[in-house]
């Protein structure tokens, strides 16, 4: 079973997104392979960021905060883990889906309600499955976008056998759903990206029949890989 997060948008502000095509593939002039970032959704560098979580048991919570300050040995940024007043992102453990708002959008969010969502961990879940899904969402947390849709992606989708795994259980999702957080890549105009990475800890694996050449891209990827780890030094750089 493949589990995967969906993009979580402000109501009304939609990331600007084009359909797959070879001619939208563009290179940057870095060679650098990278993850992808939406520029205006970064946090300032040197930055708090207060966190709070909403409800869960204090054992899944542990194990959260755990994973999530991994990050924070790369990112100019501090997460602090409070357990009242305002915060600047909040997570909840609710049954649908796991999810993150990208970035600074968590600021546009009601203090009631969650900015970050696991709904799969248990204590119970493996602690692969711990540090794959936290370190992920957490990227979303910090700006990052899924790696299959930065703007240098040129995935070769086999789309019918994408529709139907997905409309089905356990992901039921439409099929505009799917073309939005699987085949729309985001826009060169307001991310920082290039080269696709496969080992992203952004990156779901995406099996040999997804795709019309019959190779399967990335795996269970559980952790952050090199290019994670110098992408965000180089988007949260230590203030001099």
């Amino acid at each position: 079973m493949i589990k995967v997060c969906i993009d979580k948008t402000l109501n009304g502000k939609e990331p600007i997104k084009y359909i797959e095509n070879k001619e939208n593939i563009t290179n940057s002039a870095d060679p650098a392979p990278r993850m992808a970032v939406v520029r205006d959704k970064l946090w300032d560098p040197g930055a708090n960021i207060r966190v709070k979580f909403l409800n869960g048991e204090s054992s899944v919570q542990q194990k959260v905060q755990n994973y999530a300050t991994q990050w924070m040995n790369y990112a100019n940024l501090k997460l602090i883990f409070v357990e009242d007043g305002d915060t600047e992102l909040r997570i909840a453990f609710e049954p649908d889906g796991s999810w993150s708002y990208i970035g600074r959008d968590a600021l546009e969010i009601p203090q009631n309600e969650p900015t970050i969502n696991f709904g799969w961990l248990t204590p119970e879940s493996s602690e692969n499955e711990y540090s794959r899904v936290v370190l992920h969402e957490f990227g979303h947390a910090l700006g990052a976008i899924h790696e299959h849709q930065n703007p240098s992606a040129g995935i070769p989708w086999n789309k019918e056998a994408v529709y139907k795994y997905y409309m089905g259980p356990p992901n039921n999702w439409p099929k505009d759903q799917i073309d939005n957080n699987l085949f729309r890549r985001y826009s060169k105009n307001i991310t920082n990206f290039s080269n696709f990475d496969s080992n992203s800890i952004m990156l779901y694996p995406i099996p040999a029949e997804f795709t019309t050449n019959g190779v399967a891209i990335g795996g269970r990827n559980s952790q952050l890989s090199q290019v994670d780890i110098q992408f965000m030094e180089q988007q949260y750089p230590k203030i001099a």
